[in-house]
């Protein structure tokens, strides 16, 4: 008698408890975690081990209702910088990320931020910056067979015809990602200006001298989101579209892209002050907070430490002006 498939399943549990790897059963996969959202279960572990998922779940709703309401009575209504702009800033989702201590350096590369559910679809407009001559890289482009770039534009058109500050917001308007050279990223704030910075449309680089792999590279360039770290204390980062995503699909991407950026911020979680999402033209509704009260750890807004460390520094400024 064949054994039954419980058993199979009860076999293979042992097996993978006894080697120590979990099993494929054990990882929640995507569908299980759409099911798991929809019924209410509370089974799905913390986002990076601290943010309830639950409640990023709820943050999502929240907006996606927030955003339906908002549209009704707009469809007459002309976008910002009137049609054509591009600008969407009613259904694009941002995690919005508050540290404690400013970072000084200015960084001109972002990370690039894997996503489980990508923020572009075929219908994007993709613009590649590349080193003289351009027409090299168009030809490059045709001989891989790589039709998702739109449009190529070369240092030079940037420095002639890309001069004048309307051509360049044109330009930053016509489409929907940047990509670029690596080579020339350095020249990139002084040619593309703040026009391209102000509106997040700051180019990705990516390596178009590995030309065996320029298909792969230029594909998980598109499917991915990015981080750029200012000099303030809020950064915020794209992770999804309401008109793209679901609300389940946008806790996976936020599930996927979080321990990623927080990996790359200077303190990494004890730097970490609030974590919030939002949409461009919404409240941002917070999903993590850390503790206010004193204690060690990631997760207070200051350690005895930190304090300690404050008051001795005050104590000694204190017996200066006294000696003074």
């Amino acid at each position: 008698m064949p054994p039954s498939s419980a058993s199979l399943k009860r076999k293979s549990a042992q097996e993978s408890s006894r080697s120590g790897k979990p099993s494929k059963k054990d990882r929640p996969s995507k569908s299980t975690t759409e099911h798991a959202i929809k019924a209410g279960v509370k089974t799905l572990p913390p986002i990076a081990g601290k943010v309830d998922s639950s409640q990023v779940f709820k943050a999502f709703q929240a907006l996606l209702a927030y955003t339906e309401r908002k549209q009704v009575g707009k469809e007459n209504e002309l976008p910002l910088d009137g049609p054509g702009s591009g600008k969407d800033t009613d259904h694009t989702v941002w995690v919005q990320i508050t540290i404690k201590q400013l970072n000084p350096e200015r960084k001109v590369k972002p990370a690039r931020i894997s996503l489980a559910y990508p923020l572009l679809d075929e219908s994007a407009s993709v613009c590649l910056l590349t080193k003289d001559p351009q027409r090299e890289y168009k030809d490059l482009l045709q001989e891989k067979k790589i039709h998702v770039v739109n449009r190529v534009v070369g240092v030079e058109k940037l420095k002639g015809k890309f001069r004048p500050f309307d051509a360049r917001r044109a330009l930053a308007q016509e489409h929907d990602l940047f990509l670029a050279d690596e080579r020339i990223v350095p020249l990139l704030p002084k040619l593309c200006g703040s026009v391209f910075y102000k509106n997040r449309k700051f180019p990705v680089p990516v390596d178009l001298t590995k030309k065996k792999r320029l298909p792969e590279t230029i594909a998980n360039a598109i499917a991915s989101t990015y981080f750029l770290q200012n000099k303030g204390s809020c950064t915020s980062i794209k992770i999804g579209s309401l008109h793209r995503q679901t609300p389940e699909q946008l806790v996976e991407n936020l599930t996927v892209a979080l321990p990623q950026i927080i990996s790359k911020m200077p303190g990494k979680w004890g730097n970490v002050q609030n974590i919030e999402v939002k949409t461009g033209s919404s409240a941002a509704l917070p999903i993590w907070n850390c503790k206010l009260s004193e204690g060690e750890g990631d997760d207070v807004r200051w350690s005895s430490k930190d304090i300690i460390e404050h008051d001795q520094e005050s104590d000694s400024e204190s017996d200066d002006q006294d000696e003074e």
